[in-house]
This record gives structure tokens, C-alpha cells and sequence, in this order.
């Protein structure tokens, strides 16, 4: 009997956590359809405003150095340059319908991909440039990557390799101190890698 007892218990509290599991699934599906109707209701906003993104090709070194892969990061710098970029960070398509109208959507979307295109290829541009031993170009490069928010490992860690090369142990805590704020997916995996980049009795010193 004891045992019947435990048994009618397990399955009552599977039971119980199971209902409250559906209506928590249910809540969220609601409230996300919800959202939809507002975002597909929302009217054309003015992108005029948006923190559109803009290339400093006069602190980068375009066309000084004779190299095709350069020459191929180069040009597609040059394309970017002639669209519109912005990061988005981690809003949603509905949450960009909500915010600037459905119609706005396309263009939006567009704008993200043009900064997707740019996070990753300023670090293989920085990367070619370090290779070839252009180390200050490759630095600068990267710390624009950092200053635009790209969450891209490559950038952050080759950019912590340049300053661990140099003894620049202060900028690689704040590099550090940038990816603790990312969010993004790759968040935990730049910080302990950077964390790992530190010397033991520094890793655990909070930035000033």
C-alpha cells in the first residue's frame, strides 16, 4: 500500500507539473501571436533615424599594401560602403514590425545582412593584414569591429592577440569587460576565452 501511495503521488505531481507546463506554453504562444497582430498592424515608420553604420576608410589601409586577398576584402568594403548598415543586436523580426511597420521589414532585413556581411569580414581583412605583418592596421580594424558590436569570436581574440603580443594586458580585460556585455550566443565562449588570454593574478582584476 505504502508503494500505491508514492505511486498515485509521482503521478499526480507529473500530472500537475505537466498541465502547468502547457499553460505556460500556451501564454507564450499567445502573447507571440498577439505581438504578430500588433507588428502586422503597425503602419510604415520613417527609417531616417536609424544608427546607420559608416565605414572609416580613411583610418584603414585601402590599397596600400599589393595583395588579392586584401584587394577582394577591399571591394567588398567599397560595396558596403555604397548601403545601408545596422545592427539590430538581437531584436526580432516582430519586434522590428512592431517598431518601424511591416512594410519596413524587407529593408530592415537587408540592413541587418549588410552588417553580418561587414562583422565578418573586417576580422579575415584584419587576419590577411596580420598575417602580412601589418599588425597596427590589423588593430585598428578589429577595435572598429569591437566599437560597432560585432560578437564575432574572431574579432575579439585576434584583437586580444595583438594586445597580448604587446604586453596590453589591461586592454585585453577590457576587451573582456565588452564581451560580458554582448548578448548574444557566443557571450560565455569570448569571455572565458579572454579570461584564459590573462595572466593568473590579473584575470580576476576588475576593470577601472
Amino acid at each position: 500500500m505504502p508503494f500505491l501511495g508514492l505511486f498515485i503521488a509521482v503521478v499526480c505531481l507529473f500530472t500537475f507539473f505537466r498541465k502547468r507546463s502547457n499553460r505556460s506554453q500556451e501564454n507564450v504562444t499567445d502573447r507571440f501571436w498577439k505581438r504578430e497582430s500588433i507588428a502586422n498592424n503597425t503602419r510604415l515608420q520613417d527609417l531616417s533615424g536609424l544608427p546607420y553604420i559608416t565605414i572609416p576608410f580613411d583610418k584603414f589601409p585601402i590599397g596600400m599594401y599589393e595583395n588579392d586577398l586584401l584587394k577582394n576584402y577591399e571591394n567588398t568594403l567599397q560595396t558596403l560602403s555604397g548601403q545601408k548598415i545596422v545592427n539590430f543586436g538581437t531584436q526580432t523580426n516582430t519586434d522590428l514590425k512592431i517598431t518601424y511597420g511591416t512594410a519596413s521589414l524587407p529593408a530592415l532585413t537587408e540592413y541587418e545582412q549588410n552588417f553580418t556581411t561587414l562583422c565578418q569580414t573586417l576580422p579575415a581583412y584584419a587576419g590577411q593584414l596580420f598575417e602580412l605583418g601589418h599588425t597596427d592596421d590589423a588593430r585598428t580594424i578589429l577595435e572598429y569591429g569591437i566599437s560597432i558590436g560585432s560578437d564575432l569570436s574572431q574579432n575579439y581574440l585576434l584583437l586580444a592577440k595583438i594586445y597580448q603580443s604587446s604586453g596590453e594586458n589591461g586592454r585585453i580585460r577590457e576587451l573582456l569587460a565588452s564581451a560580458e556585455q554582448l548578448d548574444s550566443l557566443m557571450k560565455r565562449s569570448i569571455a572565458e576565452k579572454l579570461t584564459a588570454m590573462l595572466p593568473e593574478d590579473t584575470a580576476n582584476t576588475p576593470v577601472q
